[in-house]
């Protein structure tokens, strides 16, 4: 499958790898040809090795893209095609990847190579982004000359135009969260941690926290003349259950509308679980926390979150979560999870957990168990 967008120099694929596990034992520098297509006049390809492209790559797979070599062997006559070329992972919405699994590589000459993205088979495989044995690679290409083939043909022809680089609101709501504190107008005590914001913007993105504002306001309009006030800082204190990491992460989501970054994965398998484990915890109670200060649109966001990183490390601690804050989808998914025996095996053997699942959530046993015994 594959899209052209509206500028005409401008070519995106969306290609996906299927039988990932199937194709481990390939050579290094093995293929399997994913996509072909045509383009100024050119056949093109994007392929898939499983073992990395080239000799130096150890541990990775590699997704490239190329003119099919027919132009290539060509010699001298064959002319520059130059291209940037960018390559990304995407989840099955669509949406992109952190940069760690972004790779672009501006103005490449495609007439005498091929060029791609690699990627850690290991970082592939603990992503989230390997799915039902497979993933989703984009693949785009922007050309900056005339890809003719030089045969009279009418290649892709460069206009000159204004680029316009991508919205970048977010980023500047964040640094006046971050950078500007001088700007705020409201202080918010949370477990000893003073945050500064801005009354507007919370108003506007949670109709809780407006309404809190405007009481406080009140109050303060009944000591005070509306001037003084007008001059004065105000003061909200979050309740004790709330932790000030879960509330920065609120708060970041309320000025850029999007998740906090992941912190890096650590290399050590031990600390690899801690993070995931961690992770799993922080969606849950930014969930919480969502749900607390009526913002839906963030609840989603985390349920989304968890139910692409279930594990067998997460998934009971998960489930009881879904079924105390009633999250069907989250729930189904578990349950889902769960109904492959191997993983139900796993997830016995770990004693805290399991308790907590039977102690607590005894009717979604029954339902797990009917579900693994259909």
């Amino acid at each position: 499958m594959y899209s052209i967008t509206a500028a005409p120099a401008t070519v995106s694929h969306l290609v996906r790898i299927d039988g990932y596990s199937r194709t481990k034992n390939l050579r290094r520098g093995r293929f399997i040809e994913a996509m072909n297509f045509t383009i100024g006049g050119h056949r093109w390809f994007i392929r898939f090795y499983p073992n990395g492209h080239g000799p130096r790559d150890v541990g990775v797979v590699s997704v490239y893209v190329g003119i099919a070599g027919a132009y290539r062997r060509g010699g001298g006559d064959a002319k520059p095609v130059i291209a940037d070329a960018r390559f990304s992972l995407v989840d099955r919405d669509g949406r992109p990847a952190p940069p760690s699994f972004v790779q672009g590589m501006p103005a490449v000459d495609f007439s005498g190579n091929d060029f791609g993205m690699n990627i850690k088979r290991a970082e592939l495989e603990t992503s989230g982004f390997l799915k039902d044995d497979g993933f989703l690679v984009r693949c785009e290409l922007g050309f900056v000359n005339s890809a003719g083939d030089g045969d009279g043909r009418r290649g892709v022809q460069i206009k000159e135009g204004i680029k316009v680089p991508p919205p970048n609101l977010h980023r500047h709501l964040a640094d006046l969260l971050w950078k500007n504190q001088s700007s705020g107008d409201v202080f918010i005590e949370v477990q000893g941690k003073t945050f500064t914001a801005h009354r507007w913007m919370l108003a506007a993105r949670s109709p809780v926290m407006a309404a809190e504002l405007s009481s406080s306001d009140s109050d303060d309009a009944a000591d005070t003349d509306a001037d003084a006030t007008k001059n004065t800082m105000m003061m909200l204190r979050v309740d004790d259950d709330m932790d000030a990491e879960t509330f920065r992460a609120l708060l970041h989501f309320i000025y850029t509308d999007a998740l906090p970054p992941p912190p890096q994965p650590r290399a050590r398998d031990t600390k690899a679980k801690e993070d995931e484990a961690a992770a799993a915890e922080a969606a849950r109670r930014l969930h919480a926390a969502a749900a607390r200060y009526g913002m839906e649109r963030l609840q989603l966001m985390c349920e989304d979150a968890l139910c692409r990183s279930l594990s067998v490390l997460t998934v009971a601690s998960t489930l009881v979560f879904a079924e105390k804050h009633g999250c069907r989808v989250l729930k189904a998914a578990c349950l889902d999870f769960l109904s492959c025996k191997r993983k139900l095996r796993q997830v016995t053997r770990l004693d805290d957990d399991f308790r907590l699942l039977t102690t607590t959530c005894p009717s979604v046993i029954k339902e797990l168990f009917a579900q693994v015994l259909k």
